[in-house]
Formats: structure tokens, C-alpha cells, sequence
């Protein structure tokens, strides 16, 4: 498409205030597996006069779930269907046609660049379930300036990663915060308990990030403050098999760096790393009952990082581990899933034994159920509460911290993500 053409797209669209938009909400990719689970959750979770559509590149898939969702709902605004690819022009015409966009079309290095640049150009609020963290990294180099300045609120990796322990990490140190008036120095979060199972669409995505991103730009993005906007302080060794007193023996987690690099983006964002803490050290762990058990995980943690590193073997885990694109557990196997995080911040007193608090997050529901309440409870919190830090910032990546509010988690706690803290 010339240029002169999509300047004047652009235009025509910021003549129109976001607020007389088509939609409120479209839910892109929504015939997938994510997505399908995403629009039960707008269904059951958002206000019923909310306009909405459900996208996708299928016609006929499209309409077969509209006039379920809609045969279910009667009391609802009905349900509208949008047919979109990943075309520029299609993903820009999507974009300007409502407040905000959720999109659950991955993996994200490889189909979500046009999408996302196209909400931050054209003000659209955005919301994703990536964990792609160095995909991220990139589009906040891309993007971020032009989303503030188009005041779209951008939230990548707002589902199961790594919305819950961002979450769970604001809530500790709000806790310190608002009862011992100081900041902390150190978070250590373990994954006290997880049952469940991969959709085909996890698998490809840990198979295709090391098929788009350079050795180099996976080192870089892998640093603990490479999303902050600001340097953070130095992180101290941590031994990968360690003894807590609080959250009990604790083993190396693949998920570590990417829950830590947003972490450390919402350290940064959050009063240029003062509320949290100016020495504010964080690490994830994975919680196991004995020291071999302990000794196994960190090997497999190992082997799972070096494996889509080398070509013949992500051939070998895509025929032998892949249920399908748009493809995972099924409801009846999702019922026995759930998942728990603990985490314990330690104050920054001047003192040898500072205080502490312990937060516990928790659900009886499984990952992708998890994923989606966490994608349309912040959707919700972007449309209708104008008094998040978000808000405040005006637009940019951001991230799922910069939602929290009182509000949020009791919108979280009704969907089945509790998330408790407690001074100890």
C-alpha cells in the first residue's frame, strides 16, 4: 500500500475520537483455541451492553460461533463477526474500528508484529497473551514512543504469562508499602503447584522464537531489566536449587525470565524504580518436595532451553509433542487443572531481620481458562477504570502492573484468580 494512502487512513481515523468507534472490544483469532476460551470469558465477564466482535480469518467458523454465543446470551449486545487476515491494510482497518483489540493470534514474533504497531499507530488499546518476551523487547523499541503519543495502552504478556505474577509481585510490595511505609529488596516467587497440559499453540511457540530471533537479540533480551525503561540494580547469584525458609525447597523455572522481565519493566515504570525499591531484587522458582526431584527439574530446565536451539530436534518436538495448531486440552481435562504461586518480599528495613509479606496466587481453573479471564479482566480495566496507573500514563507498552487496582482484583477474585498477601 503507498504511503500517501495509509497517511490518509491514519488521518480520517484521528479525526474520530476512540469513543465512536464500531466496537468497544474485538476479540482477534477468536476461532482459535486461546481465543475461543477468550470470548466465553467476555461473554461471562463484562458488561452486557459492551459492543464486541469476534475476528478471524474464517467466514463460516465465524458465524457458527456468533450465533452460539449469541443463542446463549440473548440479554447481551449481540455478538458481530469481522473477517481479517494479516494484511496491512486488513490489520489497520481492524484497529480503527474499535477501543480496543485482544489478540491471541501467535506466535506473536511471527504473526503479531502488524498487529500490534497498527493499534499503537492507530490509538488502539491492546491486549495479548504472549510470552514471547523478546519479541517484546523489540516492539517496545518500535512502538512504545508512538503508542504513548497516540495515547494507546499496549499490555502484552497479560495471560498466564506473566499477568498472575506481575500481578502478585505489585500486591507484595503494596503490602510493605501501605503497612511498614517502605519499599522492598528482595522477591522470590515460587510455582507451588501446577497441573495441567500444552496446547498445540505452546508448543509452536517455544519452536518458532528461536526460528525468528537471532542468537543476539535472544541474549539481549534475555538481560533481567532488558523491558525497563530505566537500568536496574544489580541482581546478586542466586544457586538454582535452594532451600526457603518461607516457600520450602525450591529448583530452577523456565518461566523465569520472562515473568522477570516484566517485572522488572513494571519496577521501572512504577516511579522510576522507587516504589517498589531502589535495590529491588526478584527470581522465580519452581517449588519441589525432595533434592533429587529438585536436581531432575534443573536438568530439564536446561534441556527444554537448549532444545529449540537446534534444528533437527524442534523437528522432533513438533512430531512428537504437537496436538495441533488451535488444538489442547479438553474441558473435561481442564477441570482437574489448577495452579498456585507463592511469593515472599522482605522490607527494606535498616534492621537484621526486616520484616516481611507473602502473597499467595491461586486458581482451581486451568492455564488457558487462567489466560483468559486475566486478558478480559484487563481489557475491562482499561475500557472502564479511568483511575489505574495506565490511565495515568497515558498510553505506551506498559504492563499488566500498571493496571492493579482494588477493582481489578476483585473482578479477578470473582473470575477464579485470588490473589491474598499478608504481613508475616
Amino acid at each position: 500500500m503507498a504511503q500517501p494512502q495509509r497517511q490518509q487512513r491514519q488521518q480520517q481515523q484521528q479525526q474520530q475520537p476512540q469513543r465512536n468507534r464500531k466496537y468497544d472490544l474485538v476479540v482477534f483469532g477468536a476461532t482459535g483455541y486461546t481465543g475461543k476460551l477468550t470470548s466465553e470469558q467476555v461473554l461471562q465477564g463484562t458488561p452486557s451492553t459492551l459492543r464486541w466482535a469476534i475476528a478471524g480469518r474464517s467466514p463460516q467458523k465465524l458465524e457458527l460461533l456468533a450465533h452460539e454465543y449469541n443463542r446463549l446470551y440473548p440479554d447481551r449486545v449481540p455478538v458481530e463477526i469481522y473477517i481479517a487476515d494479516l494484511s496491512e491494510f486488513s490489520v489497520e482497518r481492524l484497529a480503527s474500528c474499535t477501543r480496543l483489540l485482544i489478540s491471541t493470534v501467535g506466535p506473536f514474533i511471527k504473526y503479531g508484529t502488524p498487529v500490534l504497531e497498527a493499534c499503537a499507530v492507530y490509538g488502539t488499546h491492546y491486549v495479548d497473551c504472549t510470552g514471547e518476551y523478546p519479541w517484546v523487547y523489540e516492539m517496545i523499541k518500535r512502538c512504545h514512543k508512538t503508542a504513548k503519543r497516540k495515547g494507546a495502552i499496549i499490555i502484552p504478556q497479560a495471560g498466564f504469562e506473566s499477568a498472575p505474577i506481575d500481578w502478585g509481585t505489585y500486591a507484595l510490595v503494596k503490602a510493605v508499602r501501605d503497612e511498614l511505609g517502605v519499599g522492598v529488596t528482595d522477591v522470590t516467587f515460587s510455582v507451588h503447584n501446577l497441573k495441567g497440559q500444552f496446547s498445540g499453540g505452546t508448543v509452536e511457540t517455544a519452536m518458532t522464537v528461536f526460528e525468528h530471533a537471532t542468537l543476539q537479540e535472544l541474549h539481549e533480551a534475555s538481560q533481567f531489566d532488558a523491558l525497563s525503561p530505566i537500568k536496574g540494580p544489580e541482581q546478586p547469584f542466586r544457586y538454582p536449587i535452594r532451600k526457603d525458609e518461607d516457600l520450602g525447597l525450591l529448583t530452577s523455572w523456565i518461566n523465569n525470565s520472562g515473568d522477570r522481565s516484566v517485572v522488572f519493566r513494571s519496577w521501572g515504570l512504577l516511579d522510576g524504580g522507587k516504589y517498589y525499591g531502589e535495590q529491588f531484587t526478584w527470581k522465580e522458582y519452581m517449588r519441589v518436595t525432595s533434592y533429587i526431584t529438585a536436581f531432575i527439574w534443573m536438568l530439564l530446565m536446561n534441556v527444554a532451553v537448549i532444545i529449540p536451539l537446534i534444528s533437527p530436534l524442534r523437528w522432533l518436538v513438533r512430531k512428537l509433542f504437537h496436538p495441533g495448531q488451535g488444538e489442547g486440552p479438553s474441558e473435561e481435562a481442564r477441570r482437574t487443572h489448577s495452579v498456585e504461586w507463592r511469593g515472599v518480599a522482605i522490607a527494606d528495613e535498616d534492621t537484621d531481620t526486616p520484616r516481611k509479606a507473602f502473597v499467595r496466587v491461586h486458581s482451581t481453573i486451568d492455564a488457558y481458562t487462567l489466560t483468559a479471564v486475566c486478558l478480559v479482566q484487563a481489557a475491562n480495566s482499561i475500557l472502564f477504570n479511568k483511575n489505574t496507573m495506565a490511565a495515568e500514563m497515558g498510553g505506551g507498552i506498559l504492563t499488566p502492573a500498571c493496571l492493579a487496582s482494588p477493582e481489578l482484583f476483585r473482578l479477578l477474585d470473582r473470575a477464579g484468580l485470588k490473589i491474598e498477601t499478608k504481613i508475616i
